[in-house]
């Protein structure tokens, strides 16, 4: 789904947690535990008094969008980030992402953390899953009324493999695998395909050509989760994929990001993106790289309704590095660049996580602002904006406490809302190991003529 999307900020998270356990070695893990139910609290987030509109609410706009309900969600005082969502065939939400301590010391024992809402964002059941190692669930998808959650999992001595569980609607896994060779794999999304089975990608350090320790790994799954064909692409450094889309009949387009120098910094790498158009086999019918600027990112992409694609990121293509903007991509039916749209006058780090789009044609976005407008809005912020199909800004807001607060991904429910899912006043990230406190961070909006969020938020509409 997903200043990137949701899979660098969980591959960053456990690039950390890895460098941890490495220096403090580490025994083999035994079998995978069973699924540990975890209640998690949701703790309502009251306003500070301090917390004052930066202004006051303009006349309602057609484009706005209202909240209907926000909740939050902790897993007793851990740092707890969600990183996908998606609903099931009754009309309730899964959501997944990453628990883990605080503060991460020696031992980073981070989990797979998932949470079962039903419509009205009310809590059904918890899941922890985990080895005791850094584990991490960044991907979840449907396989009729099961869920199957990917991520990735540090298993000693071979490092982080790519994991897979399918789960069951009452939250009892059925059954979970990992793949990988003797390094890191890393999985950022899962998505089903028109017949019936599923691809994978991410990053893969076993694999592949390996010009920057690093190419793109694509693996076709059966419905059992075993391997069909893997494939890896070399892009000529230190390659990851991003996020994967079907589109159109029996093809796909894969965004792929690529280090070229400083790759272990949060701030400063320099990186291109990269779209490529792929046959039902995995085979390159079509690429294209921007490398305008030293860091330009993919972060999710979807296919149009008009028979093209539209892809968001950040990039620092009109900013001094390292600053960075939202970014969107729109490609035609040939999957050629339609247009692009750059918005630089936000925050000095921004960037969009995920998109959707609604059936006028109109697009909403999930995005992160860093505007330093107060104290109360310090790092990242939450913005959503609306935008029409030509990408241009209809209404947008921005809200956020003192700490990190991202909206990492995003979709439309069954019932026409929009529901966004990611972390809520994460302390230290992303430049310690691991964020925290922390926790999910849900909320639920809808098409109306007002908009109320409870928290501090600037209109630039």
């Amino acid at each position: 789904m997903k200043h990137m999307g949701r899979a660098m900020v969980l591959l960053l998270l456990l690039a950390a947690a890895c460098a941890t356990i490495a220096a403090a070695g580490g025994a083999r893990p035994g079998p995978p535990p069973t699924a540990t139910l975890t209640p998690a609290v949701p703790a309502p987030w009251t306003l500070p008094s301090s917390n004052t509109p930066l202004s006051p609410p303009r006349a309602a706009s057609p484009a706005a969008l209202s909240v209907v309900w926000e909740k939050r969600f902790d897993n007793n005082g851990k740092a707890d980030l969600a990183a996908d969502i998606v609903e099931t065939p009754d009309g309730d939400l899964v959501v997944v992402g990453v628990t883990g301590p605080t503060p991460c010391l020696l031992w980073c024992n981070t989990d797979g953390w998932i949470i079962k809402l039903n419509a009205r964002g009310e809590l059904l059941w918890a899941r922890q899953i985990g080895s005791g190692q850094a584990d991490s669930f960044n991907s979840v998808t449907l396989n009729g009324n099961h869920y199957w959650i990917t991520g990735t999992r540090y298993v000693f001595p071979y490092g982080y493999q790519a994991w897979l569980l399918e789960m069951a609607p009452d939250g009892s896994v059925v059954w979970e695998k990992t793949f990988g060779g003797n390094q890191d794999e890393f999985v950022v999304e899962t998505i089903p395909t028109p017949d019936g089975n599923f691809l994978m990608t991410g990053r893969t350090v076993s694999f592949g050509v390996q010009d920057g320790k690093g190419d793109v790994w694509l693996v076709k799954l059966n419905p059992n989760g075993e391997i069909i064909w893997s494939k890896t692409y070399d892009l000529g450094a230190e390659d990851g994929g991003t996020a994967l889309t079907s589109w159109g009949p029996n093809r796909y387009i894969l965004t792929a990001d690529t280090c070229t120098a400083d790759c272990r910094s949060i701030l400063t790498p320099h990186v291109f993106a990269s779209y490529l158009v792929l046959d039902a086999n995995g085979n390159i019918l079509k690429t294209q790289t921007f490398n305008e600027g030293p860091k330009n990112k993919f972060g999710s992409i979807i296919p149009t309704r008009d028979g093209g694609a539209v892809i968001v990121g950040g990039t620092s293509m009109q900013e001094t590095f390292p600053s960075e903007d939202a970014w969107i991509v729109k490609l035609d039916a040939n999957a050629d660049v339609a247009w692009m749209r750059i918005f630089n006058s936000r925050g000095r780090y921004d960037g969009a996580y995920d998109i959707v789009q609604m059936p006028d044609g109109n697009y909403v976005v999930s995005a992160y602002s860093q505007v330093y407008q107060t104290p109360e809005m310090n790092f990242d912020n939450f913005w959503i904006m609306r935008l029409n199909s030509a990408g241009e800004d209809l209404w947008s807001r921005i809200w956020g406490g003192p700490d990190n607060d991202d909206p990492v991904s995003m979709i439309r429910t069954s019932d026409g809302g929009i529901v966004a899912v990611g972390f809520m006043d994460a302390v230290s990230w992303p430049l310690d190991k691991i964020p925290g406190p922390s926790d999910f961070y849900v909320i639920k909006m809808t098409d109306t003529q007002a908009l109320f969020l409870p928290c501090v938020f600037r209109d630039f509409r």
